[in-house]
């Protein structure tokens, strides 16, 4: 069993509905913060910079890092067809995006809402936010423009576009984002339409 650690609407909602797509037997620990916004002191002794998702596989090894998480679940379920696997067509897009989401939106979305933790200057946290949103919306406008006509980035879903419609929660405005890209809309809806994501969206209080 997968033992998923959890806060909601945090990076951990899309490991969480990958898990549920792929019909893995998984369990959510959903951790509080303590008055100081660190976590439960157990929690660093399983992922010292004790961050969520932290993903406890079923052989008791432990995985930080939620998009090497969404590559490796999807690769144990082939069944699911959630990525495509090393050798056939599209593996080398599906790498490209689901880094991307991560490495470029992900990290400007942290900058956005935590800019204290981006600087030493107590008076530049406001530059740091202002300079995240921007990239922010340059990153959603490449990803708008990869995705095109298409419904789904690799013309069938996978785990890209369950991690991507968590990304479009985090815009600073959903309703302005999608008036921008309606193709992000369209792609965020169907995601929707798959029960096991939408019973974790709402489980996740979105």
């Amino acid at each position: 069993m997968y033992t998923l650690y959890a806060r909601n609407q945090a990076g951990s909602m899309a490991v969480e509905a990958l898990l549920a797509a792929c019909g893995a037997t998984y369990e959510v620990i959903v951790l509080n913060r303590k008055e100081d916004g660190s976590f439960e002191d157990f929690f660093r002794a399983i992922n010292p910079k004790a961050e969520v998702p932290t993903l406890v596989l079923p052989d008791g090894s432990v995985m930080t890092e939620s998009a090497a998480m969404m590559i490796y679940i999807a690769e144990q379920f082939p069944e699911a067809g959630l990525a495509p696997l090393p050798g056939e067509a599209g593996r080398a897009q599906f790498l490209r995006w689901q880094v991307y989401l991560a490495a470029a939106l992900y990290t400007s979305d942290l900058r956005l809402f935590y800019p204290q933790h981006f600087t030493t200057d107590a008076n530049g946290a406001e530059g740091v936010k202002t300079r995240a949103a921007e990239m922010m919306a340059q990153e959603f406008a490449i990803y708008a423009a990869a995705l095109g006509e298409k419904t789904f980035m690799l013309g069938r879903l996978s785990a890209v576009d369950i991690y991507a419609a968590m990304m479009c929660t985090w815009a600073p405005d959903m309703g302005v984002l999608f008036a921008a890209h309606p193709n992000l809309k369209r792609m965020y809806d169907t995601v929707l339409q798959n029960a096991a994501v939408k019973t974790v969206w709402e489980r996740n209080g979105m």
